[in-house]
């Protein structure tokens, strides 16, 4: 439900699929798991899911993406000599490499010395994926526009004081 509904933190453990003893292998891993899901986050993605509710905030969530991941495109493009990555056509992250000189930069160190200065947070890529993705950063975009733009404008500020 965080994704496409914007609905981080309900968990309600839904699963689909055509091969039952996939249906089956997850039942039994959620019977030493979880007792039940919470009453409440069941009814808000209930609630979230209906006719009445779904297509208005999927519509709401698509327009956010769209909107937010043009300013993202553009700050890329601002600071193509710091940053690059491959434009998502769908969901909700962004994967940016972040390289000077044809070097990553420590994705990791980037992520904690971005978040105790400026307070933005995104997250290592290596830390997500494995040393493979050094110098990565996982940046989620479907968030209030306004958010986004402070966010990318504290980002510019460190940018500018810290990595030209």
């Amino acid at each position: 439900m965080s994704k496409a509904y914007s609905l981080a933190g309900i968990r309600i453990g839904w699963i689909a699929s055509r091969d039952q003893s996939i249906i089956e292998a997850v039942a039994s891993a959620r019977d030493y798991t979880t007792i039940s899901v919470s009453q409440i986050d069941d009814q808000i993605a209930s609630y979230a899911l209906s006719n009445s509710v779904l297509h208005s905030l999927l519509k709401r969530n698509i327009e956010l993406a769209k909107i937010n991941v043009a300013l993202l495109e553009e700050f890329v493009r601002e600071h193509g000599w710091l940053c690059s990555w491959v434009k998502p056509t769908g969901g909700t992250t962004a994967f940016i490499k972040f390289q000077k000189k044809g070097k990553p930069l420590d994705d990791v160190q980037l992520c904690i010395d971005v978040i105790e200065k400026t307070k933005v947070m995104f997250l290592p890529g290596s830390k997500c994926f494995g040393d493979d993705f050094k110098g990565f950063v996982r940046i989620g975009f479907v968030c209030e526009t306004a958010v986004l733009v402070e966010a990318l404008s504290k980002l510019d500020g460190y940018i500018d004081e810290y990595l030209s």
